[in-house]
């Protein structure tokens, strides 16, 4: 669906305009750099030992910065403008009411008496007995013959910091968060002091003096407490939230938060000692130099130490470029949106990174050569950026800025390096949060080249890291359970620690079954000053979500390594145990291997797989220790087992009876003309019907499965519409002599259309198989089409009207034409996407549930599905049908479809020519009937441009706007339950809101009946005109709607018949008596009439016979 494109029109007269404004202000912004530069330069990112790397590719080429419609598109630029707005606070405001809580924080914080140096234990009692305030020490606290001092003495500065002080803050929940660095002075370290948590001891002391200066202020309106600084355990610090007297005497609170952070001189440790491969932790052996490397405890020192330089590099830039600072604040929404923060917990990645790696690409190589122009604008700063991080692969090729020598270690951690301050810049990222980062970076690039996506809402306003829409497979481990694994209390940092080990484990157990592992912690709570911090909540949980692979993830098979790889051997059955076992393939491999095809065939293998690798390595097989999603959505669907690893294997039995059908009919001999095409055109032949046709089974068709059959052009057939089908007729017969002697074929009978088509009846031939299957042939004949038109045009006399004409030509158009090529792309995707057919029928169940079946065409409900596959975004493809499902709710919930089209297209065959088209098309429908009485919804595809095939007079606006409302209610159960939701939650329909129900024998519903596998079983008795698609409660739905279809607007699942619902047409209320009314009747008064209910009520009840059970009236 394309959210702009029509929109953008209306601004396009102002597009010059816009882009020359964006420009100058670059140029206004920042003078000295307003000369001209190269998008991107020669070379690459990587580890450099060259004096002056280069910070040139960010792509391929310099088209790849071109940014297009996104650039050129006011109506976007004017959406971010409009965002940005929104979320700046007014800093005017914002800070008159801050200044004098500040200011007189400030005053606070330096009369701060001086403390004579103590040892730890002297320090805690003073502390904590006099002042009942507990120091938060880091690390191992050192025993009492320590001779570690710890001291406080006034700070060398006090700085406002972070985003708010360069006005790039995001007024977030109507709060804005104000930093406040405090610079320790330097005289309270020693040169050692970086090793074995000296630093942070003296920190954590030098912050709780600050804590009890400020509590001993007594200002009335300041509440303190505790917390760690991007859920850092070494970096605890100090929340402020300030308060107000309300109009009646209580405390108000103020729409900003002040956190405290400490901060220390650039120039307090050396470099060279805390660099990212150093060891700095020695407590067993100080003199033992060959240690493991500390770098999280490094950077953590180091980012201290160069917070202030930090500080005015960004203001700097933030000062000289708007750009810069609307480029911080789109970042900060992006990452918002997919859960990203500068927390450990969020991913080590948030606005201060996000403006930290744009700044320094900006600033460039020593050279002063940038990877970024500062001519450019904030949206060029954002997609530069979200290429960099997507493209670049810094786990594998470092950035290294500003340093000749420095080479980090080979491991699984990203690195973007300054040498400047001598600080990895996404030291708080894992390896999995920085894959995410990739991912999701690539993600909205691929979406911003989908012209078809509403770039802005993908982009900032989707909530992306909703679990149940953005993981394929989600499982938790409580809390309360890891508490009892992990050795020291539930620290939020050994809450990472077990993450770590729980990724490890399940990405080389799991391998390619899986494209992402994403476990996730919960951010640690502040806490007051007399307490300690809090352990895990118990009531918590880490969860882990998955990015499955829809082509491997049910493989029973996983194969090791050779036998002859050693070490590669023993390390998959030290890991496996006694499931690991060496088997010959067929290929004559001989390999280590795992076989899952001997499990439990009730459970999902990725259950089984996933619980195996954590009850092994991790020790978590007490009882509901590992939470898994044992309620999949697979289970709602028929004919759909659990274990079942091919998803299509429901239909490739009738496939292959189809395909076998159409071979016959291909070399029958004796017919007039050559065939020159079979076309499917069923959903049972595009594997999308709830219920897939098992040969061999009877399993009550509600429908046979048509397909079409094309004959070579000739001059002899007739002219005339009525003498076409008889020739029709012709054939069809000379086709069931030919298919009666076949082996395949059990009987074939001819049938014509309707009698209450105005049309000649459109003849077609039912053919029924030995293995009970029915399929419906009919013949595709051109000329047809040619004489309604010429009919249309009065080039040919009619007796029927130019809407009757119009309409057979709509429905004709819709039969041989786009059924067709309907069929044949959705078969194409099925076997592109596995997962489509399954999500297809699933949406179908649930809008059948909902009593929607005769208003929602099934195409419509497929072009649905379809489009969470081909235009997935904000996420990837789906690769659970539970995410397919969801996300297919939420975008039908959000489909605004009075206002936008929804296109799909099915292999980027649209181009934006096309596109424009079939938006000018479905304005002129909307100009054309502003009512929405025929088309409601609009709904086009590469096949079908016209966008009315499938909504043409279906459904109703009453119809279109309970199926969204139902989506909508369906989501917002997902986002309310989350990973106890229950799927069967989903299916249950409510009648409460129709006016009457007629309940029915399900078993009349069944129809058909068995027949014997041959010919000569058959007994002569046996009536010969009975259907095997025979349907009595389908015929009696469509007499209702025939006969009451103009009073009554009816409801019905046609999976499952046992249930008509019906509400009175509005239309049919008081009104005066005319001879015209097609429906029954009484007085009210005078001439005023209402429609009879009860007497069609009546009516029904003697119509549908033995059929109903009872008709529910609604009090």
């Amino acid at each position: 669906m394309d959210g702009n494109s029509r929109k953008r029109r209306k601004h396009s007269s102002h597009e010059d305009n816009e882009d020359k404004t964006d420009r100058s202000s670059a140029n206004e912004a920042s003078p000295e750099t307003a000369k001209s530069s190269t998008l991107l330069s020669k070379g690459r990112f990587g580890v450099s030992k060259s004096p002056s790397p280069s910070l040139s590719q960010l792509s391929q080429s310099k088209t790849n910065l071109s940014f297009g419609n996104l650039h050129r598109s006011s109506f976007f630029k004017l959406q971010t403008n409009e965002l940005l707005k929104k979320l700046r606070p007014k800093y005017e405001t914002r800070m008159l009411e801050a200044e004098s809580t500040l200011r007189r924080l400030r005053d606070i914080v330096r009369n701060i008496p001086d403390r004579q140096n103590l040892t730890i234990s002297d320090a805690q009692k003073t502390l904590e007995q006099s002042n009942s305030i507990h120091i938060p020490l880091p690390g191992p606290v050192p025993g009492s013959k320590s001779k570690l001092l710890l001291g406080y003495s006034r700070p060398s500065s006090i700085n406002v910091t972070g985003s708010f002080s360069r006005k790039t803050a995001l007024l977030l929940d109507g709060k804005a968060t104000i930093d406040v660095a405090v610079t320790m002075p330097s005289h309270l370290f020693q040169v050692k002091d970086y090793r074995n948590y000296r630093y942070f001891q003296k920190r954590a002391y030098y912050l709780t003096c600050l804590a009890d200066g400020i509590q001993k202020a007594k200002v009335p309106f300041f509440a303190l407490s505790f917390a760690y600084q991007d859920d850092n355990p070494l970096q605890p610090i100090l929340i402020i939230e300030p308060s107000k007297d309300g109009p009646t005497g209580e405390y108000i609170q103020r729409p900003y938060r002040i956190r405290i952070l400490l901060a220390a001189s650039s120039d307090l440790f050396p470099t060279t000692k805390t660099l990212l491969n150093k060891a700095c932790i020695r407590l067993s052996d100080p003199d033992v130099q060959d240690m493991v490397s500390t770098p999280v405890y490094n950077a953590t020192i180091r980012s201290e130490c160069c917070s202030m330089l930090s500080l005015k590099q960004l203001n700097e830039l933030a000062s000289r470029s708007a750009a810069f600072r609307d480029a911080c604040m789109l970042g900060a929404v992006w990452l918002r949106q997919r859960r990203f923060g500068s927390s450990i917990t969020h991913g080590g990645f948030g606005q201060f990174e996000w403006a930290s790696v744009i700044a320094s690409l900006m600033r460039g190589g020593a050279a002063g050569r940038p990877g970024l122009s500062s001519n450019y604008s904030s949206l060029q700063l954002l997609k530069a950026a979200l290429q960099f991080l997507s493209t670049k692969d810094l786990v594998a090729s470092p950035v290294l800025l500003h340093s000749s020598s420095y080479q980090p270690d080979h491991n699984s951690d990203p690195v973007f390096f300054d040498g400047s301050k001598g600080l990895n810049l996404l030291f708080k990222m894992s390896s999995w949060s920085y894959k995410m980062l990739q991912h999701e970076a690539g993600v909205s690039l691929r979406a911003m080249g989908d012209p078809l996506v509403d770039h802005f809402k993908v982009l900032f306003i989707c909530r992306v890291c909703e679990p149940a829409k953005l993981y394929d497979y989600i499982f938790r481990v409580p809390l309360d359970a890891l508490n009892a694994i992990i050795s020291s209390g539930g620290a939020v940092g050994n809450a990472v620690d077990f993450a770590k080990k729980t990724y490890e484990k399940l990405e080389y157990g799991l391998g390619d079954r899986v494209s992402l592992i994403c476990p996730e912690i919960q951010s640690g709570a502040s806490w007051q000053l007399t307490s300690r911090p809090p352990p895990l909540d118990t009531d918590n949980y880490m969860t882990v979500g998955l990015f499955l692979n829809p082509d491997t993830c049910r493989r029973t098979v996983d194969r090791g390594p050779p036998a002859e790889d050693k070490e590669a051997s023993a390390l998959f059955r030290n890991f496996w145990g006694d499931k690991a076992e060496l088997r010959r393939f067929n290929d004559g491999t001989i390999l280590e291997c795992v076989d899952w095809s001997e499990s439990d065939s009730t459970q999902e293998l990725l259950d089984i797989i996933i619980r195996y690798i954590l009850n092994r390595h991790l020790d978590l097989h007490q009882p509901r220790v590992v939470e898994l999603p044992e309620k999949s959505f697979n289970k709602l669907l028929p004919q759909q087992s659990a274990a079942q690893t091919d998803m299509l294997r429901s239909f490739s039995s009738v496939r292959r009876i189809y395909e076998l059908l159409c071979k016959s009919i291909m070399a029958l001999d004796g017919l007039p003309l050559v065939v020159r095409q079979l076309s499917a055109a069923s959903p049972e032949l595009r594997f999308s019907s709830l219920h897939a046709p098992e040969a061999g089974k009877s399993i009550s068709l509600k429908r046979p499965i048509e397909f079409h059959v094309q004959f070579e052009g000739s001059a002899r057939w007739p002219k005339d519409l009525i003498a076409i089908q008889r020739t029709k007729i012709a054939f069809l017969l000379k086709v069931g002599e030919g298919l009666n002697g076949d082996n395949l074929v059990l009987t074939t009978s001819l049938g014509l259309g309707s009698v209450k088509q105005k049309l000649p009846r459109e003849p077609f031939l039912d053919i029924e198989t030995l293995d009970l299957v029915v399929f419906r042939l009919r013949i595709h004949h051109e000329d047809e089409l040619s004489i309604l038109q010429q009919s249309l045009s009065g080039h040919i006399s009619s007796v029927l009207s130019r809407e009757e004409i119009a309409s057979a030509i709509s429905e004709w158009k819709r039969r041989f034409i786009q059924v067709p090529a309907h069929t044949q792309a959705v078969y194409a995707l099925s076997t592109k996407f596995p997962l489509l057919s399954m999500t297809i029928r699933l949406f179908t169940k649930w809008r059948d549930v909902h009593l929607l079946s005769s208003h929602i065409r099934d195409e419509l409900i497929e072009l649905l599905a379809i489009h969470t596959f081909v235009h997935p975004y904000p996420w990837q493809p789906p690769g659970s049908l539970n995410s397919a499902f969801i996300r297919t709710l939420a975008f039908t919930a959000s489909w605004d479809w009075q206002s936008d089209p929804l296109i799909v297209d099915f292999n980027s065959a649209l181009s934006k020519q096309d596109i424009e088209a079939v938006n000018v098309r479905f304005e002129a429908w909307r100009k054309l009937d502003p009512g929405l009485n025929r088309v409601a919804m609009f709904a086009a595809s590469n096949v079908d441009r016209d966008g009315i095939t499938w909504t043409d007079r279906r459904p109703a606006k009453i119809i279109a706007s309970r199926f969204v409302n139902l989506a909508k209610a369906a989501s917002d159960l997902v986002g309310e339950q989350g990973l106890d939701l229950e799927p069967e939650a989903l299916f249950v329909p409510s009648i409460a809101e129709y006016d009457f129900v007629i309940h029915l024998k399900p078993e009349y519903s069944k129809g058909n009946k068995k027949r014997p596998p041959y010919k000569n079983l058959q007994m002569d008795s046996e009536p010969p005109t009975l259907s095997a698609t025979f349907n009595p409660l389908q015929q009696f739905f469509d007499e209702l709607e025939e006969l009451y279809g103009d009073g009554i607007i009816f409801f019905y699942n046609r999976s499952v018949t046992t249930m008509i619902a019906g509400l009175w047409n509005p239309q049919t209320g008081p009104r005066d008596w005319k001879v015209t009314l097609d429906y029954s009747t009484v007085p009210l008064s005078g001439s005023v009439v209402v429609i009879n209910k009860a007497s069609i009520l009546q009516d029904i009840a003697r119509l549908g016979g033995d059929m109903i059970t009872r008709i529910e009236r609604k009090a």
